[in-house]
């Protein structure tokens, strides 16, 4: 009974979960499709689309960067607002995007993040950025960065870039000269020096540009890099060694060689989020030590320098003077040292010392009588790296044309800016022995007067009182046929027929002379213009340049002498007849001027480096004076 009881009622139970097993799933199921509805609702309810922009800080120094947020709320989708102030270099780094939850409360949003370089001191005011969200048009409040001096240091740094570079307080350059006044043609040895703060990490794009007028610049050698202490800060000491070079008298300025770098500067770390100071350590890490900073393209350039440049002096000035400046000393030698007459002898003149290589020309080499002297070439060795101080080498041929026994001393003159004179140095004599007779000198051929036996005429038969009767016909030649067909008539024409020929053949010639005198007159100013063309150039090479001046300077003198000579044989004695003084040293330094440079043999070609304005004024102006000396 008891047993019948149980069963009845575990079916009874069983029964009732049966019935109620509908309705419980039908409430699970509203209860979920409530719970939907509610999300539903609540992102329906979601947050109105904002704009907000914050700074990381109001207040920053010219050796820090802050960071700014432009926040769009209520959208995940957001183009980056562009923005510029004068003043602020403000760069892009990127976007970030964040989807919450709260109480079904779901919000959304879109970050963008800029680094914010600042390039000058003062107040700046970032406008307010306007954007676009699902038709409606969002804006930012206006936001105010103040730019103030680091500590212990200045916003301006003289010799530092421009108030429109980024790099006015994290490098500079001056020059360093030994004197400001020079004279012209004087070589002075500069240093281009560049400071750079040791915090920040500067690589060199390219080698310093130097570009002024008045002066001609050595090209920069490879720099020395040391680490020093300025002004109580430790920064990296750049040198740069050059040479200038005045080319013309008066106050002129050195101006602002460029150096083009890529500095890679130090940004200011982002705060650490409320909550989480145990990222500190986690940014800290050495790993991220160039996470957070800025690299950019500066400029800097140094302060301008004045100078006074004074004139060489023109009275004293030695015959044997070529431009040269500095201090010199001068040793010479010859072989072989027994020739025969006509033989060539090498002379070589060695000028060692401190000065101005490039300009110097070459000294006198076998001037004197019974000599005949060739044009020398020249070789240079530095013993810097500059170029100012070092041995320059003249080679020349010289040939005795009567017995000589020892060769004309070497005579080479320099300015010394030192003694602010003229210094002449000759070289020692050096004993030659030249064997051989002198040509004799052509005299006239003694003509011997032939005695001509004259014939003794036969006896003329006296006349007798009796003439016989004469029977023959005689040589008379009387005779019935034709003068024209007798050779004694075409004999005599002759004569005047070849005296018609010769008439004719002497006009000829003298046409043809003439002729070939013109063409050859039209052919050399052709030439002529063809040089002067190519001096006209821009950007020509300074070998091809005075290559075209020198070409100029052989076809107006051959076109002066009337001679029938090339003109690449006329040499700088030759285009310096006729001359006033003062032309022909300006004449003979072109001709020195092109021999070392074609010598050297970096004159010439696409690689080679271009004339300088001022070698270019002072060769044309040099041209005019030779051109009016022979109106």
């Amino acid at each position: 009974m008891k047993r019948m009881d149980r069963l009845d009622f575990f079916h009874a139970k069983t029964q009732r979960r049966k019935e109620r097993s509908p309705l419980s799933f039908a409430r699970r199921v509203c209860a979920i499709l409530f719970i939907f509805i509610l999300a539903l609702t609540s992102l329906a309810r979601a947050e109105e689309p904002s704009a907000s922009a914050t700074l990381s800080s109001d207040s920053t120094t010219l050796d820090e960067t802050v960071e700014l947020q432009i926040t769009i709320h209520g959208s995940r989708k957001s183009n980056p607002p562009q923005l510029q102030v004068e003043g602020l270099d403000i760069r892009y780094s990127g976007a970030s995007t964040q989807v919450q939850m709260n109480n079904f409360n779901v919000t959304q949003s879109v970050k963008h993040t800029y680094v914010v370089v600042p390039q000058k001191l003062g107040t700046f005011t970032i406008p307010a950025v306007t954007v676009e969200v699902d038709g409606k048009k969002l804006s930012t409040s206006p936001l105010k960065l103040t730019v103030a001096s680091p500590p212990g240091g200045t916003g301006s740094t003289s010799g530092s870039a421009t108030a429109d570079q980024p790099n006015a307080k994290f490098a500079y350059a001056e020059w360093v000269l030994p004197k400001t006044t020079a004279y012209v043609g004087e070589a002075l040895p500069a240093e281009l020096r560049l400071y750079v703060d040791q915090r920040v990490q500067c690589q060199l794009s390219q080698m310093p540009i130097f570009s002024g007028d008045g002066f001609t610049a050595q090209k920069f050698n490879q720099p020395q890099q040391r680490q020093i202490t300025k002004d109580g800060r430790a920064v990296v000491l750049v040198i740069f060694k050059t040479a200038i070079t005045p080319v013309k008298p008066g106050k002129l300025t050195i101006p602002a060689a460029e150096i083009n770098a890529i500095a890679v500067l130090p940004a200011k770390r982002p705060r650490t989020p409320r909550g989480m100071s145990g990222m500190d350590d986690f940014f800290n890490d050495p790993f991220f030590a160039g996470a957070f900073n800025a690299q950019q393209q500066v400029v800097i350039r140094p302060d301008p320098v004045e100078m006074e440049i004074k004139e060489l002096p023109k009275a004293d000035r030695p015959r044997s003077f070529s431009g040269a400046v500095g201090q010199f000393t001068l040793e010479t030698k010859a072989a072989p040292q027994r020739v025969r007459i006509g033989d060539p002898v090498t002379v070589t003149a060695t000028i060692t010392g401190v000065g101005s290589f490039e300009r110097m020309g070459a000294p006198l080499i076998g001037e004197g009588p019974g000599w005949r002297a060739y044009l020398p070439s020249a070789k240079f060795k530095a013993d810097d790296t500059v170029g100012i101080s070092g041995a320059k080498t003249f080679e020349a041929a010289v040939i005795a044309e009567s017995p000589q026994t020892e060769i004309p001393p070497v005579e080479f003159s320099f300015f010394n800016p030192s003694t602010e004179k003229y210094e002449t140095l000759r070289g020692d004599r050096l004993a030659l022995t030249v064997e051989g007779a002198a040509a004799p000198s052509p005299t006239p051929a003694l003509v011997a007067a032939a005695t001509v036996a004259t014939p003794t005429p036969a006896a003329t038969p006296q006349p007798s009182d009796i003439q016989y009767i004469q029977l023959d016909p005689g040589t008379w030649g009387a005779s019935f046929e034709p003068v024209w067909r007798t050779r004694r008539f075409w004999l005599v024409q002759l004569l005047p027929l070849s005296a018609l020929l010769g008439l004719g053949g002497w006009q000829w010639w003298r046409t043809k002379g003439t002729g070939e005198a013109a063409r050859r007159g039209a052919s050399l100013r052709r030439a002529r213009q063809i040089a002067l063309n190519a001096l006209s150039r821009e950007k020509i090479p300074t070998g091809d340049f005075y290559d075209a001046v020198i070409r100029v300077l052989q076809i107006e003198t051959v076109l002066r002498d009337g001679t029938l000579r090339e003109p690449s044989t006329v040499d700088a004695e030759t285009a310096c007849r006729s001359l006033d003084y003062e032309t022909a040293e300006a004449v003979r330094r072109l001709f020195a001027t092109h021999d070392q440079w074609r010598y050297a043999g970096v004159g010439s070609g696409n690689e080679a480096p271009a004339i300088y304005p001022d070698q270019r004024q002072q060769a044309l102006e040099t041209l005019q004076q030779f051109e009016k000396s022979h109106v």
